[in-house]
Order: C-alpha cells, then sequence, then structure tokens
C-alpha cells in the first residue's frame, strides 16, 4: 500500500516535515510493506517557501536588506533556472521585531522590495512573493518605492512608505527601473479578505501587529483612501479584490502597480511539488493541520489535499492538533477519520510540547 502524508504545519508546534515523520515512522515500523511517501505541504502563509525549497532544487541567495522599521540585516531568497522565490516574513516579517517594537502604523515592507530588486537585477523575471507572516499594513508602499515609485501628500512632497501615511498619499509619481511589462510577479497567498473594511487587512490582522483599535480605524480609512489613489492611477479598482488584504494589503497595492497576479498559494505550491500527480497514485492519503476549522475550509491545504482526493477518489485521514468543525463541515472534506491530539492531550500545553509523542499514538490507532 502506497501511504501519502501530505499535511501543513502544526503551527507553533511542529513543522510539516516533523508531523510526515512523526507519523511516517511509525506506519512503517508497524507494517514494513507500506510505501511511504513523505510530502510536507504549504499555503502561501510563512514557512511556506521552506517547504518548496524541500521539494525542489533551488539555490539560495543571501541578500542584506532591511526589517520591517529599517534595521540592517542579511537574510536569504531561492531561485530556481528562470524564477526567484521570496518570502514576505523574511525582510517584512513579524518574527523581526520584539513585542514592544510591533507597530503597523510606523512598519514597511521596503525589506523586501530590496529582495526583489536583488532577484530582479540577476535576471531572474518571474517572481513568486509569498505573503505570510508580515509585521506591515502599507499596502505594498515600501516594496513600491524601491521599485521606483513615489508617494506624494496634496503638496507634492514625498512620503514615507508605512501604514500612518496611506491616508496623506494624493499622488503617485512612478519613474520604474525595471520593464515590469516583461516581468511577471505571482503573489502566493492562503486568505481572501479584501483590502479594507470590516473583513479588511487593518481590522483583522493589524491588531496582532499591534495595533490599538483607535489605530485600526485610522489604517482602515488610509486603505480606503489609497484604494482611491490605485483607482486614479492604474485605472484598477483592487477595493474588494479577493486576497488583496493579503499581508497588509500587499496584494491589492501589487495588483495594482505592478500587474501581479494574486494566486492561491495552495494550488501554486501543489503544482510546483506535483503534488496531483502523488495523490493520483497514492493508495490512501493522510493530511492535516494543527487546528482544523472554517479556515481550513478555504483554500487551505486541508480543503486543497480533500478536493484531490475527492477527483480521484482516494481515502482521506486526518491528524490534527485540534478539530473545531461541526458535523455538516467535517462532510464536505470527506474524509475516513479524523485524528485530533485534543482528545487524548491534558491540555493546550501538552498537546502543544508533545506533539510528536500524541501524533504517534494517533499513527497506532490508524492501522486499528
Amino acid at each position: 500500500m502506497k501511504i501519502l502524508i501530505a499535511p501543513d504545519k502544526f503551527k507553533g508546534s511542529l513543522s510539516a516535515q516533523e508531523v510526515c515523520e512523526a507519523i511516517g515512522n511509525v506506519l512503517k515500523k508497524n507494517n514494513s510493506s507500506f510505501k511511504i511517501i513523505h510530502h510536507p505541504m504549504a499555503d502561501g502563509g510563512d514557512g511556506s517557501l521552506d517547504i518548496l525549497s524541500k521539494h525542489l532544487s533551488l539555490k539560495k541567495h543571501s541578500v542584506k536588506t532591511v526589517d520591517p522599521i529599517g534595521r540592517e540585516i542579511t537574510t536569504h531568497y531561492f531561485t530556481s533556472t528562470d524564477a526567484a522565490f521570496i518570502e514576505v516574513a523574511s525582510a517584512s516579517g513579524l518574527v523581526l521585531l520584539s513585542k514592544n517594537e510591533r507597530n503597523p502604523l510606523l512598519s514597511s515592507t521596503n525589506g523586501t522590495g530590496k529582495m526583489m530588486v536583488d532577484a530582479l537585477s540577476k535576471n531572474f523575471k518571474n517572481i513568486y512573493l509569498f505573503l505570510g507572516g508580515s509585521a506591515t499594513n502599507d499596502a505594498g508602499m515600501g516594496i513600491a518605492s524601491e521599485l521606483g515609485f513615489h508617494f506624494l501628500d496634496k503638496n507634492k512632497n514625498e512620503l514615507s512608505p508605512i501604514g500612518e501615511n496611506l491616508s496623506k498619499v494624493k499622488f503617485i509619481h512612478s519613474t520604474p527601473i525595471f520593464g515590469f511589462e516583461k516581468i511577471k510577479i505571482n503573489l502566493l497567498c492562503d486568505v481572501n479578505n479584501p483590502m479594507f473594511g470590516i473583513e479588511g487587512a487593518a481590522y483583522v490582522y493589524a491588531p496582532q501587529k499591534g495595533a490599538s483599535e483607535k489605530q485600526v480605524i485610522l489604517l482602515d480609512d488610509g486603505l480606503k483612501n489609497f484604494s482611491n489613489i490605485l483607482q486614479k492611477h492604474s485605472g484598477r479598482n483592487v477595493s474588494e479584490l479577493s486576497g488583496g488584504g493579503a499581508a497588509g494589503a500587499i496584494g491589492a497595492g501589487l495588483v495594482a502597480l505592478l500587474n501581479a497576479k494574486l494566486e492561491s498559494g495552495f494550488e501554486t505550491i501543489a503544482q510546483l511539488t506535483n503534488l496531483e500527480k502523488q495523490i493520483e497514485s497514492a493508495d490512501w492519503v493522510i493530511s492535516g493541520e494543527g487546528k482544523l476549522d472554517e479556515q481550513s475550509l478555504q483554500g487551505k491545504v486541508v480543503s486543497g489535499v480533500a478536493s484531490l482526493c475527492k477527483k480521484y477518489k482516494k481515502p482521506l485521514s486526518l491528524f490534527v492538533g485540534k478539530n473545531e468543525l461541526v458535523e455538516k463541515q467535517i462532510k464536505t472534506l470527506n474524509a475516513k477519520s479524523i485524528f485530533s491530539i485534543s482528545d487524548q492531550a491534558r491540555d493546550l500545553d501538552d498537546a502543544i510540547s508533545n506533539a510528536v509523542f500524541h501524533l504517534e499514538n494517533l499513527a497506532e490507532q490508524f492501522q486499528k
């Protein structure tokens, strides 16, 4: 029997590769006839590039850039023969700031822009930008400013590309340093939030980036203004673009300014890693993630794997940290079984710190 293990990470606990190993080692030990295939997955959020580099033969490039508040750092991106793979979180990520440094009014994506300049200057004309984990809410102004765009106030004075200045932008002047008509920019995201509004970038994500309630309102108002300016400049209305709110509205900003394409992170990574063919040839598929909830059904790894299993009529089992779906929602995944760590762990701390132990126990149950 060929068993394909294709989970997402268990956030805050285990990487997708570690999940594969915890389950796969037990299955192989208990039945040596099983052919176990590890296929760790991601959906475009932070950590996606690490997953991709495990599947593909990518070259690592070190680059000097800046973090979300302008401090010099050295980070990296990867390339294939014709494409560059860049993760927003590596230069503009929340993980780069201490708790008291987090403030999306003052942070910027300049660092990610510098990484893109480095890749483009090396003639990589196909850019995959992974949007998860940002510390910013600048609608991609920082990135665009590194690529030749200038954001001006009502007096034509240039503004710093930070969140608090979104409401002050009245004009956009562009002198692009690359010919973007020959460049393809693919924005990989794992959310479908619009640019602004109750479900938009500021209201949903800015609080976890350090914004107070008052600051959230200021940022949302700023995004509304910036949306109008983007439309005047580019002729494109990105205000209701699904995924436009990704990574502090980088999605909307770069679609309007650079003609970038927003793509499902899961679908792109699945295509690049040949997941569909692996599922087609498997006898059984195992997937999972840390928390199975409503978001899991919206373009995440579990729902994507489940969809492919339905297509090829393959049985699916899920291993999760916690299952918060009701029966009706579970049926949409068509899973044969769901194994949850929370069903046997003492508490959350036990579930997180002893996740490998619990997954191994659940794998024993899977075979029974």
